[in-house]
């Protein structure tokens, strides 16, 4: 993109949804962007232009922090999108491609993110399958630090991901039965084993959780099969995330046992998918905010630079004024601020 002259600064961002380049340009820098993707994909540029989406000036700015902040995601409020904007940005910055306007737009924006998830349950409030699943196994009570999960069904698009996201939850390890192994290489093999899928009730006792996955038209988990092991009565968990089910219902009505279906999941999600909508609201205004303040630091840098170009021998008061100013003031406040003085000549710029 810097092969383009009018392009100043540059910086692009790839998700598996999006891809997305952020420049500093003036007019004629759209039309050739829209070339060079056009270039390098080998597609016409008549053929590729209706899939352009384009923004400028404020609204570019606030797609930056709608993208950054997970409120531009499939998943609202998802985490994996910051971790994205962040390497994208340290990518751009250590090729020297990123100036003062994009190193504010992004440092502010990641800022932002920060913020939002601190202080809000956007990212708090989950509603995939898979995070629900580990969330339930991370915060179920078993009167023990370490948890035991009996996951069948982890070579599967869903045990995938659920297996992955047991892994991101300290202290769980993880039994997976397997008809056969597929060339299936777990993340953490430090906290993973694999055993034949029909030994799986040979690890029932050992299991705190167990987590079936699958598509199968029959019973993983059938209460007769698991009483003919002798198996304790020690509190344990099953989650039957499967339609059509993959535990036979009867096995809640075992001593110290907890059954969890996909239908009781199907309600938390709706639920939270509710707060999380309350949640946006709540971002919205402190992205609002944040680029507020942004503003005032385009506004100030545009005006004085770094603040060394303010007139010396008026100096220490005027300064103040002017720092405390776009600390306090919104962006509309200040720039009146700064178009009075200038009119006024009390700065020299």
């Amino acid at each position: 993109m810097r092969s383009i002259f009018s392009v100043k600064e540059a910086l692009v961002l790839c998700t598996c949804n999006r891809t997305e380049f952020y420049f500093c340009g003036d007019k004629n820098s759209v039309l050739e962007m829209e070339k060079l993707v056009s270039r390098v994909s080998n597609v016409s540029l008549d053929d590729i232009k209706e899939f352009f989406r384009i923004y400028g000036d404020k609204k570019s700015i606030e797609h930056i922090f709608r993208v950054t902040c997970g409120i531009e995601s499939m998943i609202i409020g998802e985490d994996e999108i910051l971790g994205q904007v962040k390497n994208a940005y340290s990518l751009a910055h250590e090729a020297g491609t990123t100036g003062f306007i994009l190193n504010s737009v992004f440092q502010k924006a990641i800022a932002c993110s920060k913020k939002i998830k601190t202080d809000t349950p956007l990212s708090k409030t989950p509603v995939s399958t898979a995070t629900l699943t580990a969330r339930t196994v991370f915060y179920e009570d078993f009167s023990k630090t370490d948890k035991n999960v009996l996951l069948i069904g982890a070579t599967g698009e869903m045990g995938k991901a659920i297996l992955n996201n047991l892994l991101s939850k300290p202290n769980i390890y993880i039994i997976c039965p397997l008809r056969k192994k597929l060339g299936f290489v777990p993340k953490d093999e430090s906290r993973v084993k694999c055993v034949p899928y029909e030994e799986r009730y040979q690890y029932m006792d050992w299991a705190d959780a167990v987590v079936s996955a699958t598509s199968s038209p029959h019973y993983t988990v059938m209460r007769r099969e698991i009483e003919k092991k002798n198996i304790s009565d020690k509190k344990r968990l099953f989650i039957d995330i499967a339609v059509p089910r993959d535990i036979d219902e009867n096995v809640a009505e075992m001593k110290n046992t907890r059954l969890v279906t996909i239908d009781d999941f199907e309600i938390i999600a709706e639920e939270n998918n509710r707060l999380k909508l309350q949640a946006v609201d709540w971002a919205v205004e402190i992205c609002k905010n944040y680029q507020d303040e942004l503003n005032r630091d385009m506004i100030f840098h545009d005006e004085f630079g770094t603040g060394e170009n303010i007139d010396r021998e008026k100096t220490v008061s005027l300064a103040k004024l002017l720092f405390k100013a776009k600390k306090e003031m919104d962006s509309h406040g200040f720039s009146q601020l700064i178009k009075i003085m200038k009119e006024l000549d009390e700065v020299d710029i």
